[in-house]
């Protein structure tokens, strides 16, 4: 399979553009740009959870989400190369930010005595009229997977090819990296607008990974009073915090899947609200935004009635609010403008007497103890 310097740098020009403008960043453009620069013509990219469920491919023939009927469905426990490439990267703790080509080749994976009688094979000849592949591992545990395929009669991947296929790792990782720096500094300056809309004055963002995304001085101090003063030597946006699994709770807690979590630790109130970033293929990015206040913070606060009633859409905003959305999940939920979320929280708060989304939390959990001694 032949190529030219110049297809390179025409595919890294692309990836290059490709990683400020584009809304997701593995899909069908990824496999065109690919086959356009190298030549590659069968690859599919299938997506997976971070705890290794799958979720969805895409190749030549189109995108196929999970489904009762499809065929991944009946081979998935039996896919030794994902199994491996999974089991790996979870030890390895791979996220979005490796750039070290992480490469599998059918053939060494399952060994070239047993091969030709595999499953494995079987499967991508029955799926894909193709006999050998090469599978490239991205993102937390390896959540996106990239295969190159061949057929029988092309022969194995050559060392050449293995070599191409190494440096278009490389490019797409790279590329893939910076993608998700620009996402992540987006979603994280919209959290801290909401923030510090809400009244709030102390606060982090951390990530899915256990990386702390931002915080203020306000929260540090807070924190250095609760867990020492080398805690600012654990506030890292590259390094996984290890306290913070113990403040963000289990992930099977049904409750954080639908309302604001709260811990209590020392004298400090933590109120952790649940950021999604949904992509078309499934996969879902989580982030965390954690605000911390004093107990007493809230005492000169009246939570006694409502001094105007809410009106429909403001009570629909508010009820949002209190199941942890940010205004922009609020907007997209109601179908209507972030600025028009910002004005019916303004309404709220001057309504309900309070200035801030944690003041309006205590509000409502006042208001269902009332109810529920009536």
């Amino acid at each position: 399979m032949g190529y030219q310097g110049a297809d390179q740098m025409r595919f890294f020009s692309e990836m290059s553009e490709r990683q400020i403008s584009a809304r997701e960043f593995f899909s069908s453009v990824l496999i065109d740009a690919i086959e356009r620069n190298f030549g590659f013509k069968k690859i599919l990219i299938s997506y997976f959870d971070t705890q290794g469920k799958f979720l969805s491919w895409v190749n030549w023939n189109g995108v196929m989400p999970d489904s009762v009927d499809h065929p991944y469905r009946k081979f998935v426990a039996n896919d030794i190369v994902r199994h491996v490439i999974h089991q790996e990267a979870v030890v390895d703790q791979l996220t979005y930010f490796n750039v070290i080509p992480r490469l599998y080749k059918s053939t060494d994976v399952i060994g070239a005595i047993d091969y030709e009688h595999s499953g494995y094979v079987r499967f991508l000849e029955e799926n894909f009229q193709q006999h050998y592949s090469v599978t490239m591992a991205f993102g937390i545990n390896a959540y996106i997977q990239v295969a190159f395929f061949k057929t029988l009669d092309a022969g194995d991947f050559s060392n050449e090819e293995i070599e191409l296929l190494n440096r278009i790792y490389v490019y797409v990782a790279n590329s893939y990296k910076n993608f998700k720096k620009h996402e992540q500094i987006r979603i994280v300056s919209n959290i801290q607008n909401e923030i510090i809309s809400s009244g709030e004055r102390a606060y982090l963002v951390t990530d899915d990974f256990m990386h702390i995304m931002s915080s203020n001085d306000l929260a540090q101090e807070y924190l250095k009073d609760i867990l020492g003063t080398t805690i600012a030597e654990q506030i890292s946006s590259s390094k996984p915090c290890n306290w913070l699994p113990f403040l963000l709770g289990s992930e099977n807690d049904s409750s954080a899947a639908n309302r604001v979590q709260t811990r209590i630790i020392k004298n400090y109130i933590f109120k952790i609200y649940t950021y999604d970033q949904s992509y078309s293929n499934g996969i879902v990015d989580t982030y965390h935004w954690i605000t911390i206040s004093q107990k007493g913070d809230d005492k000169a606060v009246d939570y006694s009635g409502v001094k105007l009633p809410l009106t429909q859409a403001e009570q629909k905003v508010a009820t949002l609010m209190y199941n942890g959305l940010t205004y922009q999940a609020i907007a997209d939920e109601l179908v209507i403008s972030y600025h028009t979320v910002k004005k019916h929280i303004q309404n709220i708060y001057i309504k309900c007497g309070v200035n801030s989304r944690f003041q309006l939390y205590k509000w409502f959990e006042d208001k269902e103890r009332e109810g529920a001694k009536k």
